[in-house]
């Protein structure tokens, strides 16, 4: 059975055609448990669960059956897939049955690639009880049960389940047992029934006796119940990991990376410092590949993809210190490669000016450092009434950061005004640098280049404007316009040539700090020589 289950575990796995498939499959098998006359959907999964399992385990059957409350009945619709594609077929049955709670809940499923990465990451945690809060129907789970010397052993004694979804509890009850259990282990199944519970993980009540746990909590906001430092947050992941960390000896989650940065998140990051001995950040970009790969069922937006920035967080007991990736880029191809090499990325945790936890690469280290000792910031430069100095800063970047003196058609933009032409041509410099974009990777790399982080822009001590390179400026925004369409509006913004900012950092930084900045410019850190 466990090939059955299996990621496919290489990188063509994963291309488009790949990924396509995979949805037709899902879609396939949804639309047949809808199809099935005589019960409702709910009904129909456990059934078809029921004959996935007892058609592998028929030594087992009568116990599986049992903790399904199901017998089995019709074809096996779910032959051949992963558990990660088990879960979307949960995921997407439950969006068709009910897309408003779907949305509310911010369900999103970790694709097995990542779910093996997590799971991979509990071999340096002690031998240990561990707990799936918010399991649904054991993706995570099953990775991490299927990631221990012993997998029988670990599935009987050493794991427990809960969801608020008592359909998802007793399907991952029976597909973790169905793997893993030995043969004949009836009363291993039972064990693992009896320790997966049906219920609120965020009430404050009496959890079973775990060590450790693993989760991909929901991302929706929400309201906090009563007692939660995080409430401030707002948001249902931030309650889970302050919730997870308080009861835990350590934990491995998925959740967006914003806590990391966003000041709403400011709690969070306060109660991790304080409840956590410190661990291992993985930050991940949304361009060009996602880690949540696959499709958002139940969504009235127009892009059905997950685009969602995510993080994965290792926080190991006894570690002693927090170490945090940059924004990690990867193209598809490259896929496998980041999985395994992401780890020589990481750097002992820096703290921004605002409170936020840096992400940044080893490489990057000395332009960090260096930066942090200047005196000045933008603010410093920025006058508050309106002047005749001016520059405008699009909002939303992507790939590189710039200031125009010219007007630009966009929505998105701030107008800087600048008490004399000196201020605002020292910041056309700064800003058409790599130090913006470098800045805002490290304090942000959000949707939006929020104020706190442009204004908060160092001024290198001792830069000057010369009028050759505000000349070669000036020239090249009348030439290097570009237009994007967004929701059928175009949004103008300049892209200097590599040449001339490589000619802007050369003269802010002359250290050379910045002078290689592949890192942070590639569209994959592990292709060719980025990652050395």
């Amino acid at each position: 059975m466990a090939s059955s289950l299996q990621g496919d575990g290489n990188a063509e796995a994963y291309d488009r055609a790949a990924q396509r498939a995979s949805v037709l499959r899902v879609n396939g098998v949804v639309r047949s448990l809808l199809a099935k006359e005589g019960s409702n959907p709910l009904e129909a999964w456990l059934s078809s669960v029921a004959v996935f399992v007892t058609r592998h385990r028929p030594d087992i059957a009568d116990s599986l059956t049992g903790v399904l409350c199901a017998e089995p009945d019709g074809d096996d619709l779910l032959d051949g897939l992963s558990i990660g594609e088990i879960g979307v077929c949960y995921e997407a049955l439950r969006a068709q049955i009910d897309p408003a709670s779907r949305r509310a809940s911010g369900q999103f499923f970790t694709p097995d690639d990542a779910s093996r990465f997590m799971a991979a990451q509990s071999s340096n945690f002690p031998r240990g009880v561990w707990m799936d809060p918010c399991c649904g129907i054991g993706n995570l789970a099953w990775h991490l049960a299927d990631a221990q010397e012993d997998p029988s052993e670990f599935t009987r004694s050493r794991l427990v389940l809960m969801d608020l979804d008592v359909v998802a509890v007793r399907s991952a009850v029976a597909l973790i047992a169905a793997n893993f259990l030995a043969p004949g282990d009836s009363d291993g199944v039972c064990r693992l029934a009896g320790r997966a519970v049906v219920g609120d993980f965020l009430t404050k009540v009496d959890l079973p006796m775990v060590d450790f746990a693993i989760a991909n909590p929901p991302y929706a906001r929400a309201s906090a119940p009563e007692g939660y430092e995080t409430a401030d947050c707002k948001d249902m992941f931030a309650f889970f990991i302050e919730r997870i960390a308080e009861c835990t000896k350590g934990f491995i989650a998925v959740t967006p990376a914003s806590y990391l940065s966003a000041p709403k998140f400011e709690s969070l990051r306060r109660v991790l410092d304080r409840d956590c001995s410190g661990g291992d950040i993985y930050a991940f970009d949304n361009v060009p590949d996602t880690l949540f790969r696959g499709f958002k069922f139940g969504s009235t937006n127009s892009s059905k993809t997950n685009f969602v920035r995510a993080a994965i967080m290792v926080c190991l007991p006894e570690s002693g210190e927090w170490r945090v990736t940059p924004i990690i880029r990867w193209q598809r191809g490259s896929r496998q490669t980041m999985f395994e090499r992401c780890s020589e990325l990481l750097l002992p945790r820096r703290v921004g000016p605002n409170g936020e936890w840096v992400k940044i690469a080893p490489q990057m280290l000395a332009a960090w450092e260096e930066l942090g000792k200047v005196s000045n910031h933008l603010s410093d430069l920025v006058a508050k009434e309106d002047t005749e100095f001016r520059l405008e800063v699009p909002l939303t970047p992507r790939y590189y950061v710039s200031a125009t003196y010219m007007e630009l058609v966009r929505s998105s933009k701030v107008i800087l005004n600048f008490r004399t032409s000196r201020d605002r041509d020292l910041a056309a410099l700064v800003l058409n640098s790599s130090i913006p974009y470098f800045w805002w990777r490290a304090l942000d790399g959000g949707i939006s280049l929020p104020r706190r982080v442009l204004f908060s822009v160092p001024i290198p001590d001792h830069a000057e404007p010369t009028a050759d390179l505000v000349g070669r400026l000036r020239d090249s925004e009348r030439e290097n316009v570009v237009v994007k369409m967004n929701a059928g509006r175009a949004n103008e913004n300049v892209r200097h040539p590599r040449e001339l900012v490589q000619a802007l950092n050369e003269a802010l930084m002359p250290s050379g700090s910045l002078r290689d900045l592949d890192l942070i410019y590639a569209p994959d850190m592990f292709s060719g020589h980025h990652l050395r």
